[in-house]
Parts: C-alpha cells; sequence; structure tokens
C-alpha cells in the first residue's frame, strides 16, 4: 500500500499537503492581485487585426489606419412615418452638435438629382444617413451619437453603426448567461453523481480560482481577441471541474482502503498529478496546434486557453488540497448513497458486439468525411442566423429588409493621378452592384454641382465655382503659372490655362498665410466653404502619398458571387497602376479568411493528431494506442 512512497510524485504530493496553508495564502494573494489586473486586460473587437501581414486587407487596413481619418457613420431607419416628418426628423438630427452632415432625399436640392426616392423613403421607413465630425472612438462622436439616440427615441427607430458598438461586451453577457446555465447543470450533474455533497462548493471554488488567476494574468499577451476573453473561462469550467472530480475520486478511494485523510490525499495527489498531466497535454497539443495558423486569432486562442488549463491544473494540483483537508469532516459528514445506477450490461453489449461497432464507425467516418468536405462556412460574423439578436444585427437585418445596406469598400492608390481615379470611378458607376462613391474626384463643387473637386478649370470656371471676379481669377492664375514655372501658360494665354480645383484653393490659401493676398469678406467666405469641403475630403480621402475611394458594394457580404465582383474589381483598378493597390472591406476580409482556411485547417488536424500521438505513444509506452 505504500510501496510508492520513495517515488518523486509521491514526495511532491507530501510536500504540497504538508505546506497547503502556505499554498492557501498564496492562492489568496494571487487571487487579489489577478483581480485587481483584470482591467489591464486589452481587448481586440476587430478581427481583421488577426489576418496574416501580408493579406491585402491587413495591409489596407493599416494603412489607412496609419494615413487616413475615418469619420464615424450611423444610419438610422424611422419604421411607420410618413416621408415629411422624417424630413423634419433629419433637419432636426442636423443641429445635434458633432454631426457633420444628415443624408435624406430632398427633391428641391441638386444633390439628390440623380437619386431615387425610395432609396430613402419606402413602405412608411425612411433611410437617414449621419456622417459625425470626428472618428468612431473620439469624445465629440460618443456625445453625439448618445444624443442621435436620445433625438429618436420617441419613434420606431432602427440605429445601425459602429460608433457605440461594444462587441466584447456584448460577447461577455451571452457567456455570462451560457456560465449560468451550464454552472446550473453541472451542479445538478454533480449533485446525481457525487457520493458527498461537499464536494460539489470544493468543485466551484476550485474553478473559481482558476478563472480569476487566469482572467487576471491574461494581459501578459498584451492584447487578446474579444473571442479568447470570452471562451476562455468556458473551457476552464470544463477542464477544472473535471480535473477536480478526478483527484477527489482519488482521494475517496484511497479513504476506502484505510488510509487517513492525510495519507490519502498525499496517495491520491501522487497518482491525479500523472493522470490529469497526461490528459491535459493532449489538450494543450490541440490548442498549440491553433498557434500555426495563418489566421493569427488561433495564435491568440491557442495561447490564452493553454494558459487557462495550466492554471486550473495547477489550482487543482496545490489549491485544492488545502480546501478537502478542511473540509474532511464535512465530507464524511454529508455522505450519501449513490443515485447513479448500473449499467453493467451496457457493457455486456459492447463487448457482445466488438466485431460489428467498428464496421458500423467505418460507414460513419466515410459519410461524415464527404459531408464534411461540402459543408460550406460563414466567415462574416453577422452572416449566422439566430433567434437571439444584439441590437446591432437587430437594426441591420431591419434595413436590409427594406433598403440594401451593402457592404463599405475602400480601394487605396497612390495618390496625385486624378484623371485615372476619374476614370476608375466612371468603370465603378457602370457595375450594378456599385452604389454610392465617394472620392475628391466625385466631391462636387459650387452652386450647380457642374465641376468636382479634381477638375481643372479655366479663370472663368473657377470663378464661377468660387464666386470670384474674373479679373482676379486671372491675376491669381497668372501668379499661379509664374509661381510654378508653368511658362506655357503665357504662350497660350492665361484664359486656356487650367488648375484643379484642390491646386487652386491650396494656392490661394497659402498666399494669405504669407499674407502676400488680401480679399474682400464676401470673397473669403465662399472661399472659406469650399477650403473647408476639401479639407474634410482630404482627410478621409487623401495622404501624402495615397489617396482613396470609398464605395457602397451591394448585395452579400460573402460568397461566391461577392468574391468574382472584388476579383473583377481588383483587376479594374489595377490596369490603372504599376504600383500596388489594395482593396478593403468586409467582403475582402471574407474573402482572405476563406483563401486561408482550407490550408488552417488541414494543418491544424494533422499538427494535432501528429502532437497528441506523440504524447500518448511516450505516456503509454505503447505503439498501437497512439494508432
Amino acid at each position: 500500500m505504500n510501496s510508492n512512497k520513495d517515488s518523486i510524485m509521491y514526495r511532491i504530493a507530501e510536500f504540497i499537503v504538508d505546506k497547503r496553508k502556505g499554498f492557501f495564502v498564496l492562492f489568496i494573494v494571487m487571487a487579489i492581485y489577478c483581480l485587481a489586473s483584470m482591467g489591464k486586460v486589452e481587448v481586440e473587437n476587430d478581427v481583421a487585426e488577426y489576418l496574416p501581414s501580408t493579406t491585402e486587407t491587413r495591409i489596407g487596413v493599416d494603412l489607412m489606419d496609419e494615413e487616413f481619418k475615418t469619420f464615424g457613420t450611423a444610419k438610422i431607419l424611422l419604421a411607420n412615418i410618413t416621408y415629411e416628418r422624417a424630413a423634419d426628423v433629419a433637419e432636426g438630427l442636423k443641429e445635434i452638435p458633432g454631426v457633420n452632415t444628415v443624408k435624406f432625399y430632398d427633391e428641391d436640392d441638386s444633390d439628390y438629382a440623380d437619386e431615387k426616392l425610395e432609396d430613402y423613403y419606402k413602405d412608411s421607413a425612411a433611410l437617414i444617413t449621419i456622417m459625425f465630425d470626428d472618428e468612431d472612438d473620439a469624445d465629440i462622436t460618443q456625445k453625439a451619437i448618445a444624443d442621435v439616440r436620445k433625438y429618436v427615441a420617441d419613434y420606431d427607430n432602427y440605429v445601425y453603426t459602429t460608433v457605440d458598438l461594444d462587441e466584447s461586451a456584448e460577447l461577455q453577457e451571452d457567456i455570462r448567461f451560457i456560465l449560468g446555465i451550464v454552472a446550473i447543470v453541472i451542479v445538478v450533474v454533480l449533485l446525481f453523481t457525487s457520493e458527498t455533497y461537499a464536494e460539489v462548493p470544493i468543485f466551484i471554488a476550485t474553478f473559481v480560482m482558476a478563472a480569476i488567476l487566469n482572467k487576471g494574468t491574461n494581459y501578459i499577451f498584451g492584447t487578446i481577441s474579444f473571442i479568447s476573453n470570452a471562451v476562455d473561462v468556458v473551457l476552464q469550467l470544463g477542464l477544472a471541474i473535471d480535473y477536480a472530480i478526478i483527484l477527489f475520486h482519488r482521494f475517496l478511494e484511497e479513504k476506502k482502503k484505510g488510509e487517513n485523510a492525510r495519507e490519502a490525499m498525499i496517495q491520491a495527489l501522487s497518482k491525479a498529478i500523472v493522470e490529469i498531466s497526461s490528459s491535459s497535454l493532449t489538450t494543450m497539443a490541440g490548442l498549440l496546434a491553433l498557434v500555426f495558423m495563418h489566421f493569427q486569432i488561433g495564435r491568440d486562442l491557442g495561447l490564452v486557453l493553454c494558459k487557462s488549463i495550466v492554471f486550473s491544473m495547477l489550482t487543482v494540483f496545490l489549491f485544492m488540497p488545502c480546501l478537502v483537508m478542511m473540509c474532511r469532516n464535512v465530507i464524511e459528514k454529508t455522505r450519501h448513497k449513490s443515485f447513479v445506477p448500473q449499467i453493467d450490461r451496457w457493457g455486456k453489449f459492447i463487448y457482445s458486439t466488438r466485431y460489428f461497432v467498428p464496421a458500423v464507425f467505418l460507414v460513419i467516418i466515410v459519410f461524415a468525411i464527404y459531408c464534411s468536405n461540402n459543408c460550406p462556412y460563414i466567415f462574416y460574423k453577422y452572416s449566422a442566423k439566430s433567434s437571439k439578436m444584439t441590437d446591432y444585427v437587430k437594426a441591420k437585418n431591419r434595413i436590409d429588409e427594406t433598403f440594401e445596406t451593402g457592404s463599405q469598400m475602400a480601394i487605396v492608390v497612390p495618390k496625385g493621378d486624378y484623371e485615372k481615379e476619374k476614370e476608375i470611378i466612371e468603370e465603378l458607376k457602370k457595375k450594378d452592384y456599385v452604389g454610392n462613391i465617394t472620392a475628391l474626384a466625385d466631391v462636387d463643387v459650387g452652386d450647380d454641382d457642374e465641376y468636382v473637386l479634381t477638375d481643372k478649370l479655366n479663370p472663368r470656371e473657377f470663378g464661377e465655382v468660387a464666386d470670384v471676379d474674373v479679373g482676379l481669377t486671372k491675376l491669381l492664375y497668372t501668379a499661379y503659372a509664374k509661381d510654378k514655372e508653368a511658362y506655357g501658360a503665357f504662350i497660350d494665354g492665361i484664359d486656356e490655362y487650367r488648375v484643379s480645383v484642390l491646386d487652386m484653393i491650396d494656392y490661394i490659401y497659402e498666399q494669405k498665410e504669407k499674407d502676400a493676398l488680401h480679399l474682400s469678406s464676401d470673397m473669403s467666405k465662399d472661399l472659406d466653404d469650399i477650403k473647408e469641403q476639401i479639407d474634410d475630403a482630404r482627410e478621409q480621402l487623401e495622404s501624402d502619398t495615397h489617396a482613396r475611394i470609398i464605395f457602397l458594394m451591394k448585395g452579400e457580404v460573402e460568397g461566391d458571387e461577392t468574391f468574382a465582383h472584388i476579383d473583377e474589381v481588383r483587376s479594374m483598378v489595377q490596369q490603372y497602376y504599376t504600383d500596388r493597390i489594395y482593396l478593403v472591406g468586409d467582403p475582402t476580409s471574407c474573402q482572405d479568411l476563406s483563401d486561408s482556411f482550407s490550408m488552417d485547417n488541414t494543418l491544424i488536424s494533422a499538427l494535432t493528431a501528429f502532437f497528441v500521438g506523440i504524447i500518448l505513444l511516450f505516456t503509454f509506452q505503447s505503439a498501437g494506442l497512439p494508432f
């Protein structure tokens, strides 16, 4: 009975049991520290951040984050409302501080001359689009979206925006609900299968301690995904209690042999450490295989979940023995008869059919492989349909029922050639799957919207746009040509010299800053309006090295048809440039994920089988058992 007392595992177990009070204090101190450290954990909500650094979407997103400013936007659907009332609401929204523009159909506004009413009002529902003065996370934008929600609260409204979207918080709320259900099920099962009622609170306390330690140390990774932040505790719930059950039942077995509580715990722990470690290594092997995925969220999941397993083991090995020893009298007092029925007949049945069952499973495996290879996968997080939806998804689905929101896309090209950008825009407008387009080469200027910012105008045309005397514009054009050493303008005549609206406005303000140009207040006001329009557009659409064309892609976010449209647009744009261009949006992110999924799936399956096989080989010292 005591033949293993000289073994290394027995001596380790003996040390843990005899020093259990010290370990208990250590774990309490660690738990306090981890509770305080939970706030340090940075959670990443954008799955695109985990795309491989070589993918088009990842490069494009990083480039846009670095070089462009993306203002926050919102789409608001007002149901059961008249057109006139919706127009009044749209006007009211314009007065909210932080709101830059509000788009809603107005037949008297020339901006909507080429658009249709049904794109904004249909079936007693109105669609209003808002652009804010700053980016999503700016304080002014956060305040503005709160005021917007308050303004439309009295209407049957659906607000679709990422400005105040917190997917991590929503997922955590779902996980808490799931954990509550799982906890109830586990407690019921434990009560049914237990030999003593005292083991249930011991198991729960062990799990809670393991969860706190794991959550509180996630900050060592710097940033973790919102997925890992949510699912790690679910995995840990099952594993920590599973390991605790193994150790506790070993303890009860040793007690039945007549051992005292101390010796029973030492013997149980010395055996359980080996059993649990072997079991956990196979689980960790599968999770570590995720680290090798091209999609870097696999690495994030693998590391976070492996750490949760390590803390589950450490808590069971070092913390739980103290709990058991502290409660040893209560354990004896709360013993009860087993509620689990004997199932000896099932074992006999399985043994008698041992030659038939493998053949059945071989047939099932063939069928399962076929189904697996033909299983459709979704890569957009909102493609999955569910009876329980967040407010964000409800709003998106409700808008899609009446109006087609589509997907916002961005084309990033080398800066400088507005003619090429204009040609690309003309090509995009021919595509039936392309909606609204925003680009410097498509931003209207002037009262009649005859020209865009990048159009090259002569002095007379510029004077009409800027409402400036043609005599003054000729002087400005003459000074510009001289400054730029464009002497051909003087040979051909300054009346025919053409300069883009962008370049001329830049030149005028450059001279004003040098105090070399003085304009009347009326002229300054008109030019200031154009300058403000240019500055807003440039922040979003042009950097020092790149330009951006934003457009709406109609249809589903993912699928063969959508991916074909992406390839068509990419090929079309690339024809205009020798340098690389980038097409970025949710559809391209899904395409990148789809392209890497098959390879990642095969890789992690092969690595998992290999790692588990090696672990089983060395654990059981048998070549046949791993197979």
